[in-house]
């Protein structure tokens, strides 16, 4: 779903509306079949009318439940439309088709056991395959997803005008009664052209969702009030072309009141939260239903008169509730017994990546190029900040070198992560995807939470438990949601691959992803050009290691050109200082450091493929060096930075030092840096991001200097 740039997007995210209405539907539904498959069919005997206006309600909320439901669909299917068969086929059509066949088999096998419940099942074999091809279940949802997702892209070139004149046409014909629709076939005539409204009007539905004010939903619900009003008493529903004109009404009214909705602390959260998981629901609140009619009926209608009197009135909201809590708690036990398969296509033979982004298995990586990071860096121009690049006379006195400090800490969402986040949620979103999963100890999970909700999709962040208040906060104010899990990379990363798993969602993986590396490596990119345009083209480049996405990047961007690389790791987190001796990724248990975000446990399979043979060097600073670098950035640039974005100055300033002290690990050895005879050198430093707890601010910087700064 498109979205405005962040600056005037709503606080919540623009998702939130769409999965808030997905959320409301759901609701909708589930209490339009207690009321009619239940309710109704209780003997209340107390005298009033209150059964016969529950009925009336749920009949006037019939032009809204489906047809706003699938308009969603369609804005959320808008972008996988445009995308090749083989990559659009097995989530669009392959994936509901199964999961309406997995289900039907089962509605039919669970409902065999209630023969008095009031839907729609199979009793024989020709009815059975009936209802598999071309008279749909109760399921029909998912058959029509499938079938609609069809005609929209093989008729993708057909004009929408055309197009939804023609859907239009469908849908009022069938309102009228006159084709043949056994099943629920009539529905699915009804409400594809609200489906391909979504695909081919998305721009415009999201932005009257987006204009939503009072004066809009007072309108439009006045305006379906006045529709419904005037359809009952004449049947006009009937008349061809009235319900469709109501039900365009009620869509309006739908996605204004939705928009509204979501800026409501309580209620917007919670109904989103159930739109992003209304599958489980919809496939399991039938049989969850008629096992609770089978037990409560006949004990409510047994009631004394006065208990069933209060009764009456509340009971349909109680039950709803009670269907809808034991849905999503039979979904959460199934996926947690690794029944996937019930809400998903069983996985394509595949191997993961670190974060669980599954890739088809081949023989090697193609690793990305210097190509790469230039086309990155078009594709990011006016989407990312530019940042500066600074500059201090008195730290080049200290380093004996020319320092350029890329200031990343002034990117949005506070880090150079946003760079690679921008990147790969766009491809995924362009790919059709509707949300994404991440884990991060911090800078990552916020990157991808904007990035998400620029792109509108939904995103999950996986945090640790111990993660940095600032950066769990700027994650939720970003739309995301959060889920704290352990403090090891480890533990992150399974609760990240079963949320994937249940809600369908790919992980953006932190540095093993190659649109990431090469979404960081513009950073570097930026900084080697703005140097050469200062007329002091870089002789080396320093950059922070956590995962290794970073200087994986800067490798790239330097490719071709003389510039060194150097990477900087806290001492005791030196996962590719030892990797590079190894000839392979080895793990370290990570010791503690100030710098949080350079604590990842290994370096990632990608990163260190690309950086085995292009980086010159990696220095180990301890937290001493890092918090003089901090110190002297705020006191002299006053730049506030995180430790780990302060950990490449603390590299810089030591590398000479370290490099003659022998402290700097070079795979295969090598000459001493700077070489003998060269000019002053000029070195180039990501400061990778500015994320910092205030408390730790006022500790690191009321400490005593040990950096002299006027020197």
């Amino acid at each position: 779903m498109p979205t405005r740039t962040e600056g005037n997007a709503p606080p919540d995210g623009r998702v939130l509306w769409a999965d808030l209405a997905k959320g409301a539907c759901i609701v909708l539904v589930v209490l339009w079949h207690v009321v009619v498959k239940d309710y109704l069919r209780v003997d209340w005997r107390v005298g009033l009318p209150v059964p016969g206006a529950w009925g009336l309600l749920g009949e006037q909320l019939l032009p809204l439940r489906m047809p706003l439901f699938f308009a969603l669909s369609g804005i959320f299917a808008a972008n996988a439309v445009a995308r090749p068969w083989r990559v659009a086929g097995r989530p669009r059509i392959a994936r509901n088709l199964y999961l309406y066949a997995i289900w039907l088999l089962i509605h039919t096998a669970l409902l065999a056991s209630a023969p008095d419940f009031p839907t729609d099942r199979a009793t024989d074999s020709a009815e059975l395959l009936a209802q598999l091809t071309v008279t749909p279940s109760n399921l029909w949802y998912l058959y029509a997803l499938a079938l609609y997702f069809v005609i929209a892209k093989a008729l993708r070139r057909v004009h929408p005008a055309m197009l939804l004149t023609a859907a239009g046409a469908l849908s009022a014909v069938a309102a009228t009664g006159l084709l043949d629709s056994p099943g629920n076939r009539g529905q699915a005539y009804q409400n594809l052209v609200f489906f391909l409204a979504g695909v081919h009007l998305r721009p415009y539905l999201t932005g009257w969702a987006d204009g939503a004010n009072t004066r809009r939903l007072v309108g439009t619900g006045f305006a379906y009030a006045i529709g419904l009003a005037a359809m009952a008493p004449a049947g006009a529903q009937r008349w061809p072309g009235v319900y469709l004109l109501v039900s365009v009404i009620a869509v309006a009214f739908g996605l204004t009141a939705a928009a509204r909705l979501a800026r409501h602390r309580l209620a917007g959260p919670a109904l989103a939260r159930l739109g992003r998981r209304t599958l489980g629901v919809y496939v399991i609140h039938m049989p969850v239903l008629a096992l609770l009619d089978r037990l409560l009926a006949a004990p409510v209608a047994g009631l004394p008169g006065p208990a069933r009197a209060l009764l009456v009135t509340v009971y349909p909201v109680l039950l709803t509730a009670l269907v809808l809590a034991l849905s999503l708690a039979a979904h959460r036990c199934l996926t947690a017994l690794g029944a996937h398969w019930l809400f998903d296509l069983p996985r394509r033979r595949a191997h993961s990546n670190p974060e669980g982004e599954t890739m088809p298995r081949i023989d090697a990586p193609v690793l990305p190029d210097r190509t790469h990071v230039e086309e990155a860096a078009r594709v990011l121009s006016g989407r990312v900040v530019r940042t500066p690049v600074l500059h201090s006379p008195a730290i080049d006195r200290l380093a004996g070198a020319r320092i350029l400090l890329k200031a990343e800490n002034l990117q949005d969402g506070g880090s150079y992560k946003m760079r690679g986040a921008m990147l790969a949620v766009g491809r995924l979103a362009s790919a059709g995807h509707t949300g994404v999963i991440a884990q991060s100890t911090g800078n990552h999970a916020v990157a991808v939470a904007l990035a998400a909700r620029r792109h509108g999709l939904a995103a999950t962040v996986v945090l640790p438990e111990d993660a940095a208040p600032v950066k769990v906060d700027r994650a939720r104010a970003a739309g995301a949601r959060v889920v704290r899990a352990g403090t090891t990379v480890e533990e992150r990363l399974a609760v990240a691959r079963r949320i994937a798993e249940v809600e369908g969602h790919p992980l953006v993986d932190a540095y093993d992803h190659p649109d990431v590396v090469a979404g960081q490596g513009s950073a570097s990119l930026e900084l080697i050009e703005e140097a050469a345009r200062r007329g002091t083209p870089l002789d080396a480049l320093v950059v922070p290691v956590g995962g290794g996405g970073g200087i994986a990047g800067a490798c790239l961007a330097a490719a071709g050109t003389p510039i060194e690389v150097y990477g900087v790791e806290p001492v005791g987190c030196d996962s590719l200082a030892r990797s590079l001796a190894a000839g392979r990724p080895t793990p370290v248990a990570p010791a503690p450091s100030l710098a949080d975000g350079l604590r990842p446990g290994c370096v990632g399979d990608l990163p260190f493929a690309v950086a085995r043979n292009r980086v010159r060097g990696v220095v180990r600073v301890d937290d001493d060096a890092i918090a003089e670098a901090f110190r002297l950035l705020l006191l002299d640039l006053k730049v506030l930075v995180e430790p780990s974005g302060a950990a490449a100055l603390a590299g810089a300033l030591r590398l000479g030092e370290a490099a003659g002290a022998g402290g700097v690990a070079r795979p295969g050895g090598g000459a001493p840096w700077p070489p003998e005879g060269r000019r002053q050198m000029t070195v180039g430093v990501v400061l990778t991001g500015g994320n910092v707890e205030a408390d730790l601010v006022a500790r690191l910087a009321g400490d005593r200097m040990t950096v002299g700064v006027a020197v």
